[in-house]
Protein backbone atom coordinates (compact mmCIF):
# COMPACT_ATOMS: atom_id res chain seq x y z
CA UNK A 1 0.00 0.00 0.00
CA UNK A 2 3.05 2.55 0.79
CA UNK A 3 3.85 5.54 3.28
CA UNK A 4 0.51 7.75 2.64
CA UNK A 5 0.52 11.58 4.11
CA UNK A 6 -1.75 10.91 6.97
CA UNK A 7 0.28 7.86 7.59
CA UNK A 8 3.04 10.19 8.42
CA UNK A 9 0.53 11.73 11.12
CA UNK A 10 -0.58 8.64 12.47
CA UNK A 11 3.33 7.39 12.77
CA UNK A 12 3.85 10.80 14.63
CA UNK A 13 1.20 10.05 17.26
CA UNK A 14 2.57 7.19 17.78
CA UNK A 15 6.38 8.34 17.88
CA UNK A 16 5.94 11.73 19.49
CA UNK A 17 2.51 11.80 21.38
CA UNK A 18 2.94 14.33 23.74
CA UNK A 19 4.94 16.90 21.65
CA UNK A 20 3.16 20.36 21.02
CA UNK A 21 3.39 20.21 17.25
CA UNK A 22 0.50 22.44 15.64
CA UNK A 23 1.06 25.93 17.68
CA UNK A 24 -1.22 29.08 16.34
CA UNK A 25 -2.61 32.27 17.75
CA UNK A 26 -5.69 30.15 18.69
CA UNK A 27 -4.28 27.16 20.42
CA UNK A 28 -1.54 24.19 21.10
CA UNK A 29 -2.01 20.79 20.19
CA UNK A 30 0.07 17.79 20.34
CA UNK A 31 0.16 15.34 17.47
CA UNK A 32 -1.55 13.15 19.30
CA UNK A 33 -4.60 15.38 19.47
CA UNK A 34 -4.26 16.30 15.91
CA UNK A 35 -4.61 12.90 15.15
CA UNK A 36 -7.56 11.92 17.36
CA UNK A 37 -9.38 15.34 16.17
CA UNK A 38 -8.82 14.50 12.49
CA UNK A 39 -9.87 10.75 12.65
CA UNK A 40 -12.97 12.25 14.56
CA UNK A 41 -13.21 14.89 11.80
CA UNK A 42 -12.76 12.18 9.06
CA UNK A 43 -15.98 9.95 10.86
CA UNK A 44 -18.43 12.93 10.78
CA UNK A 45 -17.46 13.70 6.82
CA UNK A 46 -18.38 9.88 6.23
CA UNK A 47 -21.88 10.58 7.89
CA UNK A 48 -22.26 13.87 5.99
CA UNK A 49 -21.92 11.89 2.42
CA UNK A 50 -18.33 12.46 1.32
CA UNK A 51 -16.62 9.71 0.30
CA UNK A 52 -13.21 8.50 -1.07
CA UNK A 53 -11.91 10.44 -4.10
CA UNK A 54 -14.58 13.36 -3.91
CA UNK A 55 -12.91 16.62 -4.41
CA UNK A 56 -13.05 19.33 -1.56
CA UNK A 57 -11.74 22.54 -1.56
CA UNK A 58 -10.28 23.65 1.76
CA UNK A 59 -10.28 27.44 2.08
CA UNK A 60 -8.73 28.71 5.84
CA UNK A 61 -6.27 30.80 6.88
CA UNK A 62 -3.00 29.56 8.10
CA UNK A 63 -4.52 27.59 11.31
CA UNK A 64 -5.36 24.58 12.48
CA UNK A 65 -8.85 24.60 11.12
CA UNK A 66 -6.58 23.99 7.63
CA UNK A 67 -5.18 20.79 8.96
CA UNK A 68 -8.13 19.27 10.42
CA UNK A 69 -9.48 19.77 6.50
CA UNK A 70 -6.74 18.39 4.93
CA UNK A 71 -5.76 15.13 7.44
CA UNK A 72 -9.70 14.38 7.89
CA UNK A 73 -10.19 14.55 4.24
CA UNK A 74 -6.96 12.79 3.22
CA UNK A 75 -7.97 10.06 5.81
CA UNK A 76 -10.86 8.86 4.12
CA UNK A 77 -9.55 8.73 0.76
CA UNK A 78 -11.02 12.19 -0.15
CA UNK A 79 -9.33 14.61 -2.33
CA UNK A 80 -8.16 18.47 -0.59
CA UNK A 81 -7.61 21.50 -2.66
CA UNK A 82 -6.60 24.10 -0.69
CA UNK A 83 -7.52 27.48 -2.61
CA UNK A 84 -6.34 30.61 -2.10
CA UNK A 85 -8.61 32.91 0.40
CA UNK A 86 -7.89 36.11 -1.71
CA UNK A 87 -9.71 35.10 -4.73
CA UNK A 88 -13.01 36.85 -5.70
CA UNK A 89 -16.13 34.69 -5.78
CA UNK A 90 -15.91 34.59 -9.78
CA UNK A 91 -12.57 32.85 -9.63
CA UNK A 92 -13.17 30.66 -6.99
CA UNK A 93 -16.57 29.02 -8.92
CA UNK A 94 -14.23 29.13 -11.92
CA UNK A 95 -12.15 27.02 -10.09
CA UNK A 96 -14.54 24.66 -8.49
CA UNK A 97 -16.67 23.99 -11.78
CA UNK A 98 -13.87 23.31 -13.79
CA UNK A 99 -12.11 20.68 -11.15
CA UNK A 100 -15.45 19.17 -10.28
CA UNK A 101 -15.42 19.99 -6.59
CA UNK A 102 -18.58 18.85 -4.55
CA UNK A 103 -17.82 20.67 -1.87
CA UNK A 104 -16.79 23.48 0.30
CA UNK A 105 -14.81 22.74 4.17
CA UNK A 106 -14.26 26.62 5.55
CA UNK A 107 -13.60 28.37 8.33
CA UNK A 108 -16.93 30.02 9.91
CA UNK A 109 -14.92 33.84 9.43
CA UNK A 110 -15.27 32.74 5.81
CA UNK A 111 -18.93 32.10 5.48
CA UNK A 112 -19.58 35.03 3.43
CA UNK A 113 -16.95 34.75 0.53
CA UNK A 114 -17.90 30.82 0.18
CA UNK A 115 -21.99 31.89 0.16
CA UNK A 116 -20.84 34.37 -2.06
CA UNK A 117 -19.80 31.63 -5.15
CA UNK A 118 -22.44 30.70 -7.61
CA UNK A 119 -22.41 27.29 -7.10
CA UNK A 120 -22.46 27.48 -3.55
CA UNK A 121 -26.43 27.53 -3.77
CA UNK A 122 -26.57 24.04 -5.95
CA UNK A 123 -27.71 21.40 -3.83
CA UNK A 124 -25.51 18.90 -5.38
CA UNK A 125 -22.40 20.65 -3.51
CA UNK A 126 -21.87 20.13 0.32
CA UNK A 127 -20.82 23.30 2.12
CA UNK A 128 -19.10 22.44 5.12
CA UNK A 129 -18.06 24.67 8.06
CA UNK A 130 -15.23 23.00 10.05
CA UNK A 131 -16.04 24.50 13.49
CA UNK A 132 -19.62 23.12 13.09
CA UNK A 133 -18.13 19.92 11.82
CA UNK A 134 -15.66 19.75 14.94
CA UNK A 135 -18.57 20.48 17.23
CA UNK A 136 -20.48 17.47 16.03
CA UNK A 137 -18.21 15.09 16.26
CA UNK A 138 -17.12 15.11 20.01
CA UNK A 139 -18.70 12.00 20.16
CA UNK A 140 -17.45 10.17 17.25
CA UNK A 141 -14.38 7.43 17.90
CA UNK A 142 -10.72 9.32 18.35
CA UNK A 143 -9.12 6.15 16.55
CA UNK A 144 -7.40 6.15 13.46
CA UNK A 145 -9.83 5.18 11.03
CA UNK A 146 -7.71 2.49 9.02
CA UNK A 147 -9.00 2.78 5.38
CA UNK A 148 -6.89 0.89 2.97
CA UNK A 149 -5.68 3.59 1.04
CA UNK A 150 -2.97 3.49 -1.47
CA UNK A 151 0.26 6.16 -1.73
CA UNK A 152 -0.88 5.82 -5.49
CA UNK A 153 -4.04 7.37 -5.11
CA UNK A 154 -4.35 10.98 -5.86
CA UNK A 155 -4.97 12.89 -2.79
CA UNK A 156 -4.23 16.63 -3.15
CA UNK A 157 -4.70 19.06 -6.26
CA UNK A 158 -3.34 22.43 -6.03
CA UNK A 159 -3.67 25.31 -8.10
CA UNK A 160 -1.77 26.84 -10.82
CA UNK A 161 -2.56 28.91 -14.00
CA UNK A 162 -1.11 28.93 -17.46
CA UNK A 163 -0.31 32.29 -19.51
CA UNK A 164 -4.42 32.58 -20.52
CA UNK A 165 -4.81 32.97 -16.76
CA UNK A 166 -7.31 29.47 -16.77
CA UNK A 167 -6.62 27.71 -13.64
CA UNK A 168 -5.28 24.10 -13.93
CA UNK A 169 -5.47 21.84 -11.21
CA UNK A 170 -1.98 19.97 -10.69
CA UNK A 171 -2.30 16.21 -9.00
CA UNK A 172 -0.21 14.44 -6.63
CA UNK A 173 -0.23 10.56 -5.18
CA UNK A 174 1.37 10.13 -1.92
CA UNK A 175 4.55 8.86 -2.99
CA UNK A 176 5.34 12.08 -4.96
CA UNK A 177 4.66 14.18 -2.20
CA UNK A 178 6.91 11.62 0.23
CA UNK A 179 9.66 12.21 -2.79
CA UNK A 180 9.53 16.24 -1.88
CA UNK A 181 8.83 15.91 1.91
CA UNK A 182 12.34 13.33 2.14
CA UNK A 183 14.74 15.21 -0.38
CA UNK A 184 13.90 18.70 1.77
CA UNK A 185 14.61 16.86 5.02
CA UNK A 186 17.80 15.39 4.15
CA UNK A 187 18.36 18.56 2.14
CA UNK A 188 18.19 21.06 5.61
CA UNK A 189 19.04 18.02 7.97
CA UNK A 190 15.47 18.79 9.46
CA UNK A 191 14.62 16.82 12.28
CA UNK A 192 12.54 16.29 15.43
CA UNK A 193 14.20 19.36 17.49
CA UNK A 194 13.51 21.44 14.53
CA UNK A 195 10.41 23.94 15.23
CA UNK A 196 9.85 25.18 11.42
CA UNK A 197 7.74 28.83 10.79
CA UNK A 198 4.50 28.41 8.68
CA UNK A 199 3.72 32.07 7.90
CA UNK A 200 3.15 31.77 3.96
CA UNK A 201 -0.27 31.35 2.61
CA UNK A 202 -1.07 27.15 2.84
CA UNK A 203 -3.22 26.98 -0.49
CA UNK A 204 0.46 27.67 -2.14
CA UNK A 205 2.67 24.59 -3.23
CA UNK A 206 6.07 25.81 -1.33
CA UNK A 207 4.83 26.22 1.86
CA UNK A 208 2.62 23.12 2.01
CA UNK A 209 4.06 20.54 0.13
CA UNK A 210 7.56 21.60 0.23
CA UNK A 211 8.01 22.95 3.42
CA UNK A 212 4.86 21.79 6.27
CA UNK A 213 5.27 17.96 4.65
CA UNK A 214 8.90 18.01 4.67
CA UNK A 215 8.74 19.35 8.97
CA UNK A 216 5.75 16.40 9.40
CA UNK A 217 8.02 13.21 7.91
CA UNK A 218 11.01 15.18 9.96
CA UNK A 219 8.35 14.86 13.40
CA UNK A 220 9.25 19.01 13.43
CA UNK A 221 6.95 20.91 15.43
CA UNK A 222 4.84 23.86 13.27
CA UNK A 223 3.85 27.40 14.56
CA UNK A 224 1.23 28.34 11.83
CA UNK A 225 -0.26 31.94 11.28
CA UNK A 226 -0.33 34.45 8.45
CA UNK A 227 2.37 36.44 8.21
CA UNK A 228 2.70 40.14 9.43
CA UNK A 229 6.40 41.44 9.93
CA UNK A 230 5.02 41.43 13.92
CA UNK A 231 4.28 38.40 13.74
CA UNK A 232 7.62 36.96 12.02
CA UNK A 233 9.56 38.21 14.63
CA UNK A 234 7.69 37.56 17.37
CA UNK A 235 7.15 33.31 16.85
CA UNK A 236 10.80 33.53 16.25
CA UNK A 237 11.54 35.02 19.48
CA UNK A 238 8.83 33.32 21.89
CA UNK A 239 8.44 29.97 20.30
CA UNK A 240 12.59 29.42 19.42
CA UNK A 241 11.81 28.53 16.14
CA UNK A 242 14.63 27.00 13.80
CA UNK A 243 13.14 26.87 10.19
CA UNK A 244 11.15 29.36 8.10
CA UNK A 245 10.61 29.52 4.69
CA UNK A 246 8.83 33.58 3.17
CA UNK A 247 8.98 35.32 -0.32
CA UNK A 248 12.08 37.59 0.04
CA UNK A 249 9.83 40.65 0.17
CA UNK A 250 8.78 38.88 3.77
CA UNK A 251 12.35 38.77 5.07
CA UNK A 252 13.14 42.67 3.82
CA UNK A 253 9.64 43.78 5.48
CA UNK A 254 10.53 41.42 8.74
CA UNK A 255 13.94 43.23 8.02
CA UNK A 256 12.12 47.25 8.52
CA UNK A 257 10.70 47.13 11.27
CA UNK A 258 11.55 49.88 14.11
CA UNK A 259 11.55 47.20 16.97
CA UNK A 260 14.11 45.02 15.24
CA UNK A 261 16.81 45.21 17.44
CA UNK A 262 14.84 44.57 20.73
CA UNK A 263 14.07 40.47 19.37
CA UNK A 264 16.35 37.82 19.73
CA UNK A 265 16.42 35.47 16.52
CA UNK A 266 19.53 33.15 17.33
CA UNK A 267 17.26 30.32 17.52
CA UNK A 268 17.59 29.87 13.14
CA UNK A 269 19.67 28.04 11.45
CA UNK A 270 17.56 28.31 8.33
CA UNK A 271 16.19 31.52 6.28
CA UNK A 272 14.78 29.79 3.17
CA UNK A 273 13.16 32.09 0.60
CA UNK A 274 12.11 31.52 -3.19
CA UNK A 275 9.51 33.29 -5.51
CA UNK A 276 12.32 35.06 -6.87
CA UNK A 277 15.76 36.30 -6.32
CA UNK A 278 17.25 38.14 -3.16
CA UNK A 279 19.93 40.85 -5.00
CA UNK A 280 23.36 40.87 -3.39
CA UNK A 281 22.38 44.45 -1.55
CA UNK A 282 19.48 43.06 -0.12
CA UNK A 283 21.22 39.94 0.81
CA UNK A 284 23.33 41.99 2.83
CA UNK A 285 20.64 43.77 4.53
CA UNK A 286 18.56 40.82 5.82
CA UNK A 287 22.06 39.30 7.05
CA UNK A 288 22.93 42.26 8.76
CA UNK A 289 19.61 43.46 10.05
CA UNK A 290 18.75 39.65 11.18
CA UNK A 291 22.36 38.81 12.59
CA UNK A 292 22.32 36.01 10.63
CA UNK A 293 23.65 34.14 6.96
CA UNK A 294 21.62 31.26 6.87
CA UNK A 295 19.83 31.98 3.77
CA UNK A 296 19.10 29.39 1.28
CA UNK A 297 17.06 30.42 -1.95
CA UNK A 298 15.05 27.32 -3.49
CA UNK A 299 14.00 27.07 -7.00
CA UNK A 300 11.25 24.82 -8.34
CA UNK A 301 7.80 25.08 -9.01
CA UNK A 302 4.52 23.43 -8.49
CA UNK A 303 4.44 20.96 -11.10
CA UNK A 304 7.41 19.32 -9.83
CA UNK A 305 6.42 19.44 -6.29
CA UNK A 306 7.74 21.89 -5.84
CA UNK A 307 11.31 20.17 -5.45
CA UNK A 308 14.07 21.40 -7.90
CA UNK A 309 17.18 23.11 -6.67
CA UNK A 310 18.97 25.43 -3.85
CA UNK A 311 21.68 28.20 -3.09
CA UNK A 312 23.58 27.81 -0.23
CA UNK A 313 24.45 30.52 2.05
CA UNK A 314 28.09 29.90 1.36
CA UNK A 315 27.35 30.50 -2.24
CA UNK A 316 25.31 34.29 -2.06
CA UNK A 317 28.84 36.08 -1.53
CA UNK A 318 29.84 35.04 -4.87
CA UNK A 319 26.92 33.76 -6.82
CA UNK A 320 23.86 35.95 -5.56
CA UNK A 321 20.84 36.11 -7.76
CA UNK A 322 21.78 32.49 -9.09
CA UNK A 323 19.37 29.46 -8.24
CA UNK A 324 22.25 27.26 -7.71
CA UNK A 325 24.13 24.34 -9.01
CA UNK A 326 23.21 21.48 -7.56
CA UNK A 327 19.37 20.28 -7.39
CA UNK A 328 18.21 18.19 -4.75
CA UNK A 329 19.18 14.72 -3.79
CA UNK A 330 15.98 12.98 -6.42
CA UNK A 331 15.88 15.90 -9.16
CA UNK A 332 18.04 16.51 -11.97
CA UNK A 333 18.34 19.86 -13.80
CA UNK A 334 19.10 20.96 -17.02
CA UNK A 335 18.86 24.47 -19.47
CA UNK A 336 18.68 23.21 -23.40
CA UNK A 337 18.47 25.24 -26.32
CA UNK A 338 15.53 25.20 -28.84
CA UNK A 339 17.00 21.70 -30.38
CA UNK A 340 16.75 19.86 -26.84
CA UNK A 341 20.60 20.23 -26.37
CA UNK A 342 21.92 20.87 -23.43
CA UNK A 343 23.51 24.97 -23.45
CA UNK A 344 26.98 26.04 -23.00
CA UNK A 345 28.25 28.56 -20.73
CA UNK A 346 26.54 32.00 -20.74
CA UNK A 347 24.31 30.51 -23.71
CA UNK A 348 20.38 31.15 -23.01
CA UNK A 349 17.69 28.17 -22.98
CA UNK A 350 14.72 26.80 -21.06
CA UNK A 351 15.23 25.29 -17.86
CA UNK A 352 13.86 21.49 -17.47
CA UNK A 353 13.45 19.56 -14.00
CA UNK A 354 12.88 15.84 -13.95
CA UNK A 355 12.84 13.58 -10.58
CA UNK A 356 10.21 11.47 -8.27
CA UNK A 357 7.99 14.43 -7.17
CA UNK A 358 6.85 15.42 -10.51
CA UNK A 359 2.92 16.03 -11.14
CA UNK A 360 0.57 13.38 -12.00
CA UNK A 361 -0.59 15.77 -14.58
CA UNK A 362 -2.76 18.35 -15.27
CA UNK A 363 -6.11 17.52 -14.10
CA UNK A 364 -8.44 17.51 -16.74
CA UNK A 365 -5.91 18.31 -19.51
CA UNK A 366 -4.06 15.97 -20.89
CA UNK A 367 -3.08 18.01 -23.90
CA UNK A 368 -1.51 20.29 -21.54
CA UNK A 369 0.21 17.71 -19.38
CA UNK A 370 1.95 16.57 -22.93
CA UNK A 371 3.11 20.15 -23.72
CA UNK A 372 4.53 20.40 -19.98
CA UNK A 373 6.07 17.22 -19.29
CA UNK A 374 8.13 15.57 -22.43
CA UNK A 375 10.36 12.50 -22.22
CA UNK A 376 10.28 12.22 -18.37
CA UNK A 377 10.95 16.44 -18.00
CA UNK A 378 9.09 19.38 -16.71
CA UNK A 379 9.47 22.39 -19.53
CA UNK A 380 9.39 25.01 -16.75
CA UNK A 381 9.15 27.92 -19.30
CA UNK A 382 11.75 29.96 -17.88
CA UNK A 383 15.25 31.21 -19.57
CA UNK A 384 18.28 30.73 -17.79
CA UNK A 385 21.97 30.46 -18.40
CA UNK A 386 25.07 28.69 -16.27
CA UNK A 387 27.93 30.33 -15.79
CA UNK A 388 31.47 29.22 -16.17
CA UNK A 389 31.17 27.84 -12.81
CA UNK A 390 27.78 26.13 -13.74
CA UNK A 391 25.77 27.93 -11.65
CA UNK A 392 22.10 29.04 -13.31
CA UNK A 393 20.54 32.31 -13.35
CA UNK A 394 17.02 32.46 -14.68
CA UNK A 395 16.90 35.88 -16.85
CA UNK A 396 13.03 35.58 -18.52
CA UNK A 397 10.12 33.89 -18.24
CA UNK A 398 8.06 32.21 -21.74
CA UNK A 399 5.29 32.42 -20.17
CA UNK A 400 5.83 35.86 -18.93
CA UNK A 401 4.43 35.24 -15.20
CA UNK A 402 4.82 37.88 -12.85
CA UNK A 403 6.22 37.03 -9.70
CA UNK A 404 5.11 40.00 -6.83
CA UNK A 405 5.84 39.14 -3.54
CA UNK A 406 6.56 35.51 -4.31
CA UNK A 407 3.16 34.86 -5.69
CA UNK A 408 2.74 34.17 -9.61
CA UNK A 409 0.54 37.07 -11.34
CA UNK A 410 -0.68 35.97 -15.49
CA UNK A 411 -0.80 39.32 -17.12
CA UNK A 412 -3.39 37.60 -19.83
CA UNK A 413 -5.86 37.12 -17.22
CA UNK A 414 -5.64 40.86 -16.19
CA UNK A 415 -5.84 41.42 -19.74
CA UNK A 416 -8.90 39.91 -20.63
CA UNK A 417 -10.90 41.36 -17.46
CA UNK A 418 -9.45 45.10 -18.69
CA UNK A 419 -11.31 44.27 -22.05
CA UNK A 420 -14.48 43.77 -20.83
CA UNK A 421 -14.69 47.41 -19.91
CA UNK A 422 -16.47 49.48 -22.89
CA UNK A 423 -13.47 52.27 -22.78
CA UNK A 424 -10.27 49.86 -23.42
CA UNK A 425 -9.52 49.15 -26.65
CA UNK A 426 -6.68 47.15 -25.72
CA UNK A 427 -4.22 46.74 -22.94
CA UNK A 428 -0.57 45.49 -22.27
CA UNK A 429 -0.18 44.34 -18.36
CA UNK A 430 3.12 43.73 -17.70
CA UNK A 431 5.34 43.17 -14.64
CA UNK A 432 7.85 46.36 -13.60
CA UNK A 433 10.70 46.38 -10.98
CA UNK A 434 9.60 46.96 -7.39
CA UNK A 435 11.91 48.10 -4.79
CA UNK A 436 10.08 45.42 -2.19
CA UNK A 437 7.98 43.36 -4.04
CA UNK A 438 10.73 42.35 -6.42
CA UNK A 439 7.55 43.13 -9.25
CA UNK A 440 4.12 44.53 -9.84
CA UNK A 441 1.51 44.90 -12.34
CA UNK A 442 1.58 47.50 -14.16
CA UNK A 443 -1.45 48.36 -17.09
CA UNK A 444 -0.60 50.13 -20.40
CA UNK A 445 -3.95 50.76 -21.65
CA UNK A 446 -5.05 52.12 -25.14
CA UNK A 447 -8.47 53.69 -24.44
CA UNK A 448 -11.46 54.12 -27.00
CA UNK A 449 -13.37 56.63 -24.91
CA UNK A 450 -12.85 58.83 -22.00
CA UNK A 451 -11.99 56.46 -18.87
CA UNK A 452 -9.94 57.33 -15.45
CA UNK A 453 -7.01 55.28 -13.88
CA UNK A 454 -9.55 55.24 -10.76
CA UNK A 455 -12.26 54.25 -12.52
CA UNK A 456 -10.49 51.56 -13.94
CA UNK A 457 -9.30 50.40 -10.41
CA UNK A 458 -12.25 49.92 -8.90
CA UNK A 459 -13.60 47.83 -12.34
CA UNK A 460 -10.55 45.27 -12.12
CA UNK A 461 -11.64 44.90 -8.51
CA UNK A 462 -14.73 43.78 -8.43
CA UNK A 463 -13.81 40.61 -10.99
CA UNK A 464 -9.92 39.88 -9.81
CA UNK A 465 -8.05 39.67 -6.13
CA UNK A 466 -6.29 42.53 -4.90
CA UNK A 467 -2.71 41.06 -5.47
CA UNK A 468 -3.94 40.61 -8.90
CA UNK A 469 -5.19 44.27 -9.63
CA UNK A 470 -2.50 46.83 -11.01
CA UNK A 471 -0.58 48.91 -9.39
CA UNK A 472 -0.16 51.39 -11.83
CA UNK A 473 -1.50 52.53 -15.31
CA UNK A 474 -0.25 54.36 -18.67
CA UNK A 475 -2.67 55.67 -21.31
CA UNK A 476 -1.29 55.31 -24.70
CA UNK A 477 -2.64 56.00 -28.12
CA UNK A 478 -0.94 52.98 -29.36
CA UNK A 479 0.58 49.74 -28.70
CA UNK A 480 4.46 48.48 -30.60
CA UNK A 481 3.79 45.98 -33.24
CA UNK A 482 6.00 43.79 -35.30
CA UNK A 483 4.78 42.93 -39.02
CA UNK A 484 2.08 40.40 -38.00
CA UNK A 485 0.62 42.95 -35.96
CA UNK A 486 1.92 40.70 -32.52
CA UNK A 487 2.49 43.44 -29.41
CA UNK A 488 6.03 43.77 -29.09
CA UNK A 489 5.78 42.93 -25.30
CA UNK A 490 9.72 43.06 -24.69
CA UNK A 491 9.79 47.07 -25.93
CA UNK A 492 6.80 47.84 -23.68
CA UNK A 493 8.62 46.50 -20.56
CA UNK A 494 11.49 48.80 -21.82
CA UNK A 495 9.31 51.73 -22.23
CA UNK A 496 7.64 51.53 -18.78
CA UNK A 497 9.75 49.42 -16.17
CA UNK A 498 10.82 52.62 -14.35
CA UNK A 499 11.03 50.82 -10.71
CA UNK A 500 8.34 51.60 -8.42
CA UNK A 501 8.88 52.52 -4.95
CA UNK A 502 6.22 51.58 -2.21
Amino acid sequence: MGVTIHGLLERNARKYSKKEAFITANTRLTYEEMNSITNQLARNLLQNGVKRGDRIAIMSRNNEHFFYAFFSLMKIGAIPMPLNIRLTASELHAILTNCKAIGVMYESELQETVSSIPLASQLDHLLLPIQELLNSAASFEKTNLNIPIDSRDVCEILFTSGTTGIPKGVLFNHERLLAIATAISQTFNLSNNDKMLNLMPLSHSAPLNTFFLSGLYSGTAHVIDDFTPKAFLSYIQEEKTTFSFAAPVAYLFASKDPDLATYDLSSMRVFAYGGGPLALASYHHVKKAFQNENFYQVYGLTEVGPNGILLKPEEHLTKAGSIGKYPTVNMEIRIVNEQGEDTAPNEYGEVLLTGDSLMLGYDHNEAETKAVIRDGWVYTGDIAYKDEDGYMYIVDRKKDIIISGGVNIYPREVDEVLAKHDSVLESCVIGVPHEEWGETVKAIVVPKGDVTEEELREFVSAYLADYKCPRQYAFVEQLPRNASGKILKQQVKKEHSAILKS
